[in-house]
């Protein structure tokens, strides 16, 4: 049997009726919002905690309001500075998602999915 999760992203709401069905598949849809149940909110986790620590080693320069040149001679604006900061720092650290950290990830979320099939209480951030 194989069991599609699915959250309620813009993406996944026409699955229903563009998929074709299957003795073998399940869609299973979640609630509004399940970071207990889906994998790769944890596996997202690791690099948004270390970009944030990125960001906030170079706080200073993230949070310098001068309009000066790029490297390339363009003058950017404040927020376009930031951006570039922030794309810059989230690039870096995408890296720590390895098939390593998707497999331990979805392993441990397929234990807090049977459990709440399960009808068990759950606990978020344990």
């Amino acid at each position: 049997m194989v069991v599609i999760v699915l959250n309620n992203a813009p993406v996944h709401l026409q699955t229903d009726e563009r998929v074709t069905k299957h003795a073998d598949m399940e869609l299973l849809r979640l609630g509004p919002y399940s970071p207990m149940c889906n994998p790769i909110e944890a596996c997202f986790s690791v690099p948004k905690v270390r970009t944030k620590t990125e960001l906030a080693i170079y706080r200073e320069e993230v949070c310098d309001r001068a309009r000066g040149p790029d490297h390339n001679g363009e003058v950017l604006s404040i927020a376009e500075r930031q951006i570039r900061f922030l794309e810059s720092a989230a690039k870096s650290n995408m890296k720590w998602i390895t098939p390593v950290l998707v497999s331990r990830m979805e392993l441990h979320r397929s234990h807090t999915v049977n459990a709440a099939a399960d009808g068990a209480d759950m606990e978020y951030g344990v």
